[in-house]
């Protein structure tokens, strides 16, 4: 019985080392990437520029037909470049990402889609402009 107890003891050792090397890895990649990201105030941008993206598909997926799409599209563009070059009132931006996707991606318990209007998105696509602080 020893003798069985003594090769269960060392495949769990075997496992548990296995284990535990991956789990370096796994961090050590983590820290490579968030090095790469720029720390946690790169982090932040990164996450308002995927925000944006995941807004701006919802946008278009949406869109009214008074609105092209080229301008939608040149909008966001300006945003996520300057959201690259850190020149965006975060607050501002996830505070008017939210409130779109409040009030159009998921208005309350209800199925029905709430498209929104010609003259919503405009404005919109107007504040979305201001949250780019301009070069000093």
């Amino acid at each position: 019985m020893s003798l069985i107890a003594q090769k269960i003891s060392g495949c769990y050792r075997r496992v548990l080392i296995f284990l535990l090397i991956i789990l370096i890895v796994i961090a050590g990649i983590g820290v490579i990437l968030f090095n790469q990201v720029g720390g946690t105030e790169g982090l932040k941008y990164w996450t308002a520029g995927r925000a944006l993206n995941g807004t701006e598909r919802l946008i278009l997926k949406n869109r009214p037909d008074g609105i092209p799409q080229e301008d939608v599209e040149t909008q966001f563009e300006t945003v996520l470049v300057a959201i690259g070059n850190r020149q965006i009132e975060l607050k501002l931006l996830y505070d008017m990402l939210k409130s779109y996707q409040d009030k159009f991606h998921n208005p309350g318990l209800s199925s029905e889609k709430v498209k929104p209007s010609t003259p919503e998105i405009e404005e919109f696509l107007t504040n979305l402009g201001q949250t780019i602080v301009p070069d000093e």
